[in-house]
């Protein structure tokens, strides 16, 4: 073992010569990435093949609505601020972290307090589903938003070995509690209690174990929480709209065609996260370069990304009839639209751009990128849906990741010259 190490090493630091890229920290970074999204995948589909057994359409079809909109909740609580508090971390102002969780405490009464608005006017209606739901809402997502902070620690100190650990002892409880609650509860009210308070109470064992781990030190970089600010704020729009499209299904198509649709992206969603690790494992690699050495490199390094998505989404497209057959048969309708949807495999290699953005604190363009892009994704998504269906919405959510990909590119190969942002209190 000792001698395949050091082989895999120096193939690794060989390799260097024509990546340009310090590939022993990718590959360090890219196993643990790719263990965690393994590990998430093989829970999910199990999870999926349980859903589309126990429940039928119309339940998982609401279920997907609630979960859509404790996403739109989820994009009013400051979303931002783990990602400045990674990037302070990462240059050593560690004591950013308690200051980023006292302001989340404050904040977030405002969407819990919002929520729980909605909840009351759908109760005195009559419609118990949306309005019990709600309020479950209202009280969980604010909360676990909050103590998934912790991830901000291990993301700022490169420990992506115990982010897949904590990330695998998260999900054992999260994934059991809603197969247990599928096999006895045909309902979306109870899988929403399970998926939320499950999360919770998780995510607050790991914040308390990552403290425990890495106590923060008391320096702090007067700019973050300004910039977790700006984060927050120009990446809400975007948020909301991106859950958008499973609303517009389930108002315009109904819940069973909702059921259709989230089976049909699933699983290119699921391959595509196993390239989420590199944005996670860039940001604090890019904090530390120029815009200069970003800009010489990016493209060449991304190029690899799209090569191996390519061979992926091709794979799966082939495939993809005789995996519906095995294990999802129920839903054999939404084959078609996975394999098109396959093409998102490639385009979410672009996710690097925009964090190269965030991590050179480019808050010009972010704004200009968070603003346009989601404007974009929903013209495209309402024409879609609205003139063409189910088709119309899966081609506007494949052409959308194209744009957000080449947009944030051609912001970052613009020079530098941003002001320090306006302080936002």
């Amino acid at each position: 073992m000792s001698t395949f190490r050091e082989r895999l090493y120096r193939f690794l630091r060989w390799s260097e010569r024509y990546t340009k890229t310090d590939m022993v920290y990718l590959f360090t970074t890219g196993v643990w990435g790719n263990l965690g999204a393994f590990s998430v995948s093989f829970f999910s589909f199990i999870l999926y093949i349980a859903f589309a057994h126990f429940l039928s359409k119309e339940t998982y079809g609401t279920y997907q609505y609630l979960l859509s909109l404790a996403g739109i909740v989820g994009n009013f609580t400051l979303t931002g601020m783990n990602t400045a508090v990674t990037q302070a971390i990462a240059r050593g102002y560690e004591g950013v972290f308690y200051k980023a969780m006292r302001l989340q405490y404050k904040w977030n009464i405002v969407p819990t307090l919002g929520t729980w608005a909605f909840s009351a006017y759908y109760l005195w209606h009559g419609n118990m589903t949306l309005g019990f739901g709600l309020l479950m809402i209202g009280l969980f997502t604010p909360l676990l938003n909050t103590f998934n902070t912790f991830s901000a620690i291990l993301g700022g100190k490169k420990d992506f070995k115990r982010g897949f650990l904590f990330s695998l002892y998260g999900n054992i409880p999260y994934y059991a509690a809603l197969l247990l609650v599928s096999f006895f509860y045909n309902a979306p009210l109870p899988l929403l209690a399970a998926n939320l308070l499950s999360q919770v109470l998780a995510t607050y064992v790991l914040y308390k174990a990552t403290l425990r781990i890495y106590p923060p030190n008391d320096k702090v970089d007067p700019n973050a929480l300004n910039y977790g600010n700006h984060l927050s704020v120009m990446g809400a729009l975007g948020g909301i709209i991106g859950q958008l499209d499973s609303v517009f299904v389930f108002h315009y198509l109904g819940a069973a065609d909702l059921a259709i649709y989230s089976f049909a992206t699933a699983i290119p969603e699921r391959l595509a996260s196993f390239f989420k690790f590199i944005p996670g494992a860039a940001l604090p690699k890019f904090a530390v370069k120029t815009d200069e050495e970003i800009r010489r490199s990016i493209l060449a390094k991304t190029s690899i990304g799209v090569a191996a998505g390519a061979i992926i989404a091709l794979i799966y497209i082939v495939f993809a009839k005789l995996f519906f057959m095995l294990f999802f048969p129920a839903y054999m309708a939404a084959v078609p639209y996975s394999m098109a949807y396959a093409l998102v495999i490639i385009a979410s290699i672009g996710s690097v751009f925009p964090t190269a953005l965030i991590a050179k604190r480019r808050i010009k363009s972010l704004y200009i990128f968070n603003i346009a892009n989601p404007i974009v994704q929903l013209v495209l998504q309402f024409v879609g849906i609205i003139y063409f269906g189910l088709w119309g919405l899966i081609v506007a959510k494949i052409l959308y990741w194209f744009i957000f990909g080449a947009f944030a590119l051609a912001l970052l190969m613009l020079e530098d010259s941003e002001a320090e942002p306006p302080v936002l209190s």
